[in-house]
């Protein structure tokens, strides 16, 4: 009597199955490490340190705000400069130059470069748009009280002594500008843009998470007050609002001294950094330990590591590399293929497998051929790299929805549940604020969408690079919401574009004990539109 084999298309997809394990949460992770995660929350404010940053942000915007305001946007990968022309009812316009961030600016010896960069493309936007500069009167000499008042996003951890002056502290998502360190990044900008005798004054400098907690804020359609702001793209972090007499090390701080009950605080929580003194808290699995020890920062940033875009493609190209190497697959890959390149691959990529329904994988399959250059992919090659990055992402998400969780326990908006909330449907994003965005670097899932996001493209999106005019906000009356829920607004790519982070995200704060299925069923999450530029617009006037 014979057995039968194993066929190799079998093996293959039961290894895929082996290594997309080492990425799973057990419901006892997800607790232990809500409860850690939650600790360092506590932990930070009492304690002074690279996390639970005050921002010193006091007043939370209601839709009611106006004025025209500049803010620049320094993330990890683009610098923005916009106009913000606040309505005063919850809706906006907004004119922003979206620029690339050369490499050589963000690994420098000097600070010098990438601050004339930005104070020369805030020249360039001046000029192209005159209606954001100050007014000029013949004869009159202007005053610094006379600027346009620019809002700072400054997506690097600094610590705030102000709104308008921070301390340096660190760089992530692979800069390295040692000189900066130490040094107050409103006054690096600020220097440059006197340099060039513009009339702007950076009166306000605020993280991404900051200023996606006041987009929000402004935005929502909710009555109930907005929690927490977090982006997840680049890089990830979140802010949210916290009870001033609940942040203990600021309480000598003059500022603070006559707080009263009621006073508030947005915090800006660094949280990429709550699992740095401990590798334990979460599995580890041999492609996160090599993507750090590779990073720019080994051991620090590690819970970003764990769930920004910035390195989700490059743990899946790492576990992939892996698989690979077992000579299971049917498609080849050649020497020189991003498969064997550092970085090779884009978080992006996972979205695509993730997007992909059609049973034969069609999308997948030209997606894999096209990114990594294989020839003859198979449909168990494309489900072996989707049970990958599925498992890449979830846990990202879960991980995202554990942090997101040790806030919502903090706040202590879920200790007094209404019954008539037991047992109602969880609200997902909130399609009425805005429509999911389109992005040409997202491949298309079929010939339709191709064509839509092409039209696009050419009508809508040809200037993108230099000049990208949005059409006033479009937000209705705010509505009463009821059952005390909890408003969240998320900013960033891989939330906005990947279809199950929010899914997986919520199941993560079903399996929180104190949180569970009604407390999951409370939080809004809603996309936070423009968040860093329109945030540092808000940011700005609310110092005026």
């Amino acid at each position: 009597m014979s057995t039968s084999k194993p066929s190799p298309d079998a093996g293959l997809l039961a290894e895929a199955k082996r290594i997309a394990q080492q990425f799973d949460l057990s419901p006892d992770d997800i607790a232990r490490a809500a409860d850690y995660c939650l600790g360092q929350v506590r932990n930070g404010l009492e304690h002074h340190g690279a996390t639970q940053i005050p921002s010193f942000v006091t007043k939370i915007p209601n839709g009611s705000e106006r004025g025209i305001f500049l803010a620049v946007d320094l993330g990890g990968t683009h610098c923005r400069v916009c106009s913000v022309d606040l309505h005063g009812d919850s809706t906006y316009t907004l004119i922003q130059t979206k620029h690339v961030i050369p490499r050589a600016l963000k690994v420098n010896a000097s600070h010098k470069p990438l601050f004339a960069f930005v104070a020369d493309k805030i020249a360039d936007f001046l000029s192209q748009h005159p209606e954001a500069d100050v007014e000029s009167v013949e004869g009159k000499v202007l005053h610094r009280d006379d600027y346009r008042k620019l809002g700072f996003t400054f997506s690097f951890t600094y610590e705030s002594h102000s709104l308008s002056s921070g301390t340096m502290l660190q760089w992530d998502k692979g800069w390295d500008i040692a000189d900066a360190l130490g040094r107050d990044p409103c006054e690096m900008l600020q220097k440059a843009i006197d340099d060039l005798e513009l009339p702007v004054l950076v009166s306000a400098m605020t993280s991404d998470s900051v200023g996606t907690l006041m987009a929000r804020a402004y935005t929502s359609p909710w009555s109930s007050s907005t929690l927490v702001g977090a982006v997840f793209g680049t890089g990830t972090n979140a802010a949210y609002v916290e009870r001033l007499e609940n942040v203990r090390k600021l309480h000598a701080h003059d500022g603070c001294r006559t707080r009263r009950p009621g006073d508030l605080m947005v915090m800006n929580t660094e949280w990429g950094a709550w699992i740095d003194d401990d590798n334990t808290i979460v599995p580890i699995t041999p492609y996160d330990t090599q993507l750090d020890l590779a990073s720019a920062n080994p051991t620090r940033q590690i819970l970003e590591k764990l769930t920004s875009g910035m390195y989700l493609g490059e743990l899946a190209r790492l576990a992939a590399l892996e698989l690979y190497r077992t000579q299971r697959f049917d498609m080849v890959v050649q020497d020189g293929s991003p498969l064997y390149v550092d970085e090779g691959v884009d978080s992006s990529f996972l979205s695509v497998m993730a997007e992909d329904g059609d049973e034969s994988l069609t999308e997948s399959r030209r997606h894999i051929a096209e990114v990594l250059g294989a020839q003859g992919v198979s449909v168990h090659d494309a489900l072996a790299l989707r049970l990958i990055s599925t498992a890449v992402v979830r846990r990202a998400a879960r991980l995202a929805g554990v942090a997101t969780a040790a806030i919502v326990l903090q706040s202590g908006r879920l200790d007094a549940i209404d019954p008539a909330c037991k047992g109602t449907e969880s609200v997902y994003r909130e399609q009425e604020l805005t429509e999911r965005r389109t992005s040409w670097s997202w491949a298309p899932s079929s010939v339709w969408t191709a064509v839509r996001r092409a039209f696009k493209y050419v009508f809508c999106c040809f200037a993108a690079d230099d000049s990208d005019a949005a059409p006033p906000s479009q937000n209705g009356p705010r509505r009463a919401d009821g059952c005390d829920t909890i408003d969240i607004g998320i900013e960033g790519s891989l939330f906005e574009f990947h279809p199950t982070f929010e899914k997986e995200m919520r199941r993560a704060l079903q399996q929180v004990p104190g949180i569970g299925l009604d407390g999951e069923r409370r939080i809004k999450i809603g996309l936070a539109k423009d968040g860093s530029s329109l945030g540092a617009a808000l940011v700005a006037q609310s110092v005026q």
